[in-house]
């Protein structure tokens, strides 16, 4: 054999798939676009119903996201990050940035519901006892 034929077919695979393994595609980057553009819309959803009415069940939307989270899982093996393309990745940065804005509207109701609930637990200690074994009611850690 000629040592200029030789061909070192392994490090020819490995070359390829060096090249392969860092190249966004698109195509199979699909089933997670969708995925998570089904995902912002269900916390978008959840999201216009608490500043609509703060008061609102939100009960109803745990499906959605329950759903949204297993489609996620389920396409996330499916497209190996280094196969992102441009769009998922600009898709997953909108998803943080409705995740972000839910999170916080939900930690503000929770907050109030918080407050409420300590208002609560006050007045049936006041209510039920005429203060003489009571202790003071423990303020909050600031």
């Amino acid at each position: 054999m000629d040592a200029a034929n030789d061909v070192d077919f392994q490090d020819v695979a490995v070359t390829d798939l060096a090249l392969q393994e860092f190249t966004p595609d698109p195509v199979r980057s699909m089933p997670l676009v969708v995925a998570v553009r089904r995902a912002i819309g269900a916390v978008r959803e959840e999201t216009r119903a608490l500043r609509a009415n703060p008061t609102a069940d939100l009960k109803i939307f745990e499906y959605g996201k329950s759903q949204a989270l297993l489609d996620l899982s389920r396409a996330r093996t499916l497209v190996p990050p280094a196969f992102y393309s441009a769009e998922l990745r600009e898709d997953i940065a909108e998803f943080k940035e409705v995740l972000d804005e839910n999170v916080g509207l939900l930690q503000l109701h929770m907050n109030a519901v918080t407050e409420v609930v300590g208002m609560m637990s006050r007045t049936m200690i006041d209510y039920e006892s005429d203060g003489t074994y009571q202790a003071p009611f423990p303020e909050r850690a600031r």
